[in-house]
């Protein structure tokens, strides 16, 4: 008598493992081509409130922490399939395509950062007042003071929301503009406790009526796009002086902030000015008028700074330091190339300086167009 037939042996070991090629695939496709366009853009969006004194720095944060939680699962998934598909006899191709899409992610997402600082310049910032070595701008109010009798732009064809963007921008640059005004108030006084020659001091002062006229002109367009007087607080910082100074300490300070605040900083605010466009009467002229009184604002500061290594040459070396220092920050190529303009401009005039008898002879009262037409910031 046979046995009855026993039941089916159950399967030897666990079913194949699936490769999961094509979720590895698509999920190294976002990481690599579609988040370096939501970096790009919401680092714009960002940093452009951010630079004019609203908005908040979650959003990047948060797309930052889900792009690099796709990117590491993008990568984990591929390095899984090309293993699984070997283990199963199936083709290697759509993992290692995937890993090396998840590679190149990494390239994407770094040139979405570099561009979305490229885009991101526009206006132009005023020489800083600092206290303590530390940029200071007034506080703003309701004062139509500043802004009764300009040009007003064309608000009648703009969104709610372009018209806030733009009064807090030239609110902004209006704050910027004003702190200017106490900075060559503070330079001319600087420059008589050096005994400067009086066309420096002039100049000086002179500076210090344009930026009046910038801050007013500013306060201007802010005033037009929120439809409400935008004006500087009172701001008791603007009388604050620091410790006292002996003539060597004064010549090092106003040496540095000449050449960083001077040279390089209302030079790069001329090539800001310059290059931007604006389809608004109003904001072009403003902006033309700035581009050429932010030229002569570096030459001055190239002057000033020649008076400075005349006195005392041997502010030479912390001079190529501060000019390292600002190449280092450069964060756009505008920024770059107006650094190493800078730079060189520099080294020529210290060349000068040791061949000329006694150390004299730096200056020569004149600065070259790409020098004195780009903005103004020492280390914020």
């Amino acid at each position: 008598m046979q046995p009855p037939p026993s039941a089916a042996p159950p399967p030897y070991g666990p079913p194949p493992a699936n490769p999961r090629t094509g979720l590895a695939l698509a999920l190294a496709a976002v990481s690599c081509l579609v988040m370096p366009v939501v970096y790009f853009v919401t680092a714009i969006v960002s940093l452009h409130d951010l630079r004019y004194g609203h908005g908040s720095e979650v959003p990047m944060w948060l797309v930052a922490i889900f792009g690099f939680a796709l990117w590491l699962t993008a990568l984990v998934l591929s390095i899984r399939a090309i293993v699984v598909s070997g283990v199963v006899g199936a083709p290697r191709a759509g993992g290692v395509i995937g890993v090396i899409l998840s590679l190149l992610a990494v390239v994407t997402a770094a040139a979405s950062a570099f561009f979305s600082l490229f885009f991101l310049g526009g206006g132009a910032h005023g020489r800083p007042l600092r206290v303590g070595g530390r940029p200071r701008l007034a506080p703003t109010r309701g004062d139509p003071g500043w802004s009764g009798r300009d040009p007003l732009p064309d608000v009648t064809a703009l969104t709610p929301g372009a018209r806030a963007r733009c009064a807090a921008r030239w609110t902004r640059d209006a704050r910027e503009e004003h702190a200017s005004i106490a900075a060559f108030a503070r330079l001319s006084l600087d420059l008589l406790a050096l005994g400067a020659p009086a066309d420096l001091v002039e100049r000086a002062q002179r500076a210090g009526l344009d930026e009046v006229r910038h801050a007013r002109l500013s306060f201007a367009l802010a005033s037009a796009y929120e439809a409400s007087p935008v004006g500087p607080a009172p701001w008791p910082e603007a009388a604050v002086s620091g410790p006292p100074e002996g003539i060597t300490d004064t010549l090092r300070r106003v040496a540095l902030e000449s050449l960083v605040d001077g040279a390089y900083g209302e030079g790069l605010a001329s090539l800001r000015a310059r290059d931007e466009r604006s389809d608004d009467p109003a904001v072009s002229s403003l902006l033309a008028l700035i581009a050429r009184d932010e030229a002569e604002h570096a030459a001055l500061g190239w002057d000033v700074l020649s008076l400075c290594l005349e006195r005392a040459p041997s502010l030479a070396p912390a001079l190529l330091d501060a000019a390292v220092s600002i190449a280092a920050r450069a964060a756009s190529p505008i920024e770059s190339s107006h650094a190493a303009a800078v730079a060189s401009e520099l080294r020529e005039r210290l060349r000068r300086a040791n061949a000329a008898p006694h150390g004299r002879g730096v200056g020569t009262g004149e600065c070259p167009l790409s020098i004195a037409s780009g903005a103004k910031t020492m280390a914020p």
